[in-house]
């Protein structure tokens, strides 16, 4: 859920980003999303001239997995054809973590040639891992051909999780010369935290309405260890 929460709000608050295009496939689930009432293409595609960044963004995953390598050849045959000519991708994604996160540092893995750049922004980078799902798709494909790729991760609940998002932002901020205000992601992330707290307090309320004995309060933080 991290990309989504990153491109939409790239979507927001770039005034002048407009949708240019949109992908379509026999493999996308038969679903329409909307904002505020207006339909919007499931998987479609914006550009912001005055940063001159492309954001693409999908809501919707493809029923079929496989259909993932042929998408990720089209986009990057597209965005390094002669109307685009993109000269780096990057994809973002979230480390799965149970319990209460209190701090959303921002990792790295790229290709070689983009590791100096990236560390003048103080990333860290992940030593070791693998990356699944389409974004492992488009970044293997990017290996093979002249687009420079680089993925973002942090840490991330099992549900949507703004606070990522934010951190994320801020390091695009800092690599594109953005001007992205993360405060309401950073609120929403604490709403959700609180819901969290009060869910597993009448939890370990329950549970010792079940065996029996006082509740101290000190219970609920062992609760997401």
């Amino acid at each position: 859920m991290i990309g989504p929460i990153v491109a939409n709000t790239l979507i927001e608050q770039l005034p002048d980003a407009k949708e240019i295009g949109f992908v379509t496939s026999e493999y996308l689930p038969p679903i329409s999303v909307f904002y505020a009432g207006v339909l919007k293409h499931p998987f479609r595609i914006l550009y912001s001239p005055q940063h001159n960044l492309i954001i693409g963004v999908c809501e919707v995953p493809f029923q079929v997995t496989t259909a993932y390598n042929d998408l990720a050849k089209t986009i990057c045959n597209w965005a390094l054809s002669e109307d685009i000519k993109a000269k780096e991708i990057v994809i973002f994604q979230g480390i799965p973590q149970r319990g209460i996160i209190d701090e959303y540092p921002v990792y790295y893995a790229a290709e070689e040639n983009m590791i100096k750049f990236l560390e003048k922004f103080e990333i860290s980078k992940v030593e070791k891992g693998i990356i699944v799902g389409p974004e492992a798709t488009v970044l293997n494909e990017a290996l093979t051909n002249r687009l420079n790729a680089y993925a973002l991760f942090t840490p991330v609940l099992e549900i949507p999780t703004p606070e990522g998002a934010a951190s994320i932002l801020e390091i695009l901020n800092k690599i594109y010369k953005l001007n992205i205000d993360t405060t309401s992601l950073i609120e929403q992330g604490k709403e959700i935290k609180a819901k969290m707290l009060e869910l597993a307090q009448k939890a370990q309320e329950y549970q010792q309405k079940q065996i029996g004995g006082p509740i101290t309060g000190k219970e609920y933080t062992g609760y997401f260890q």
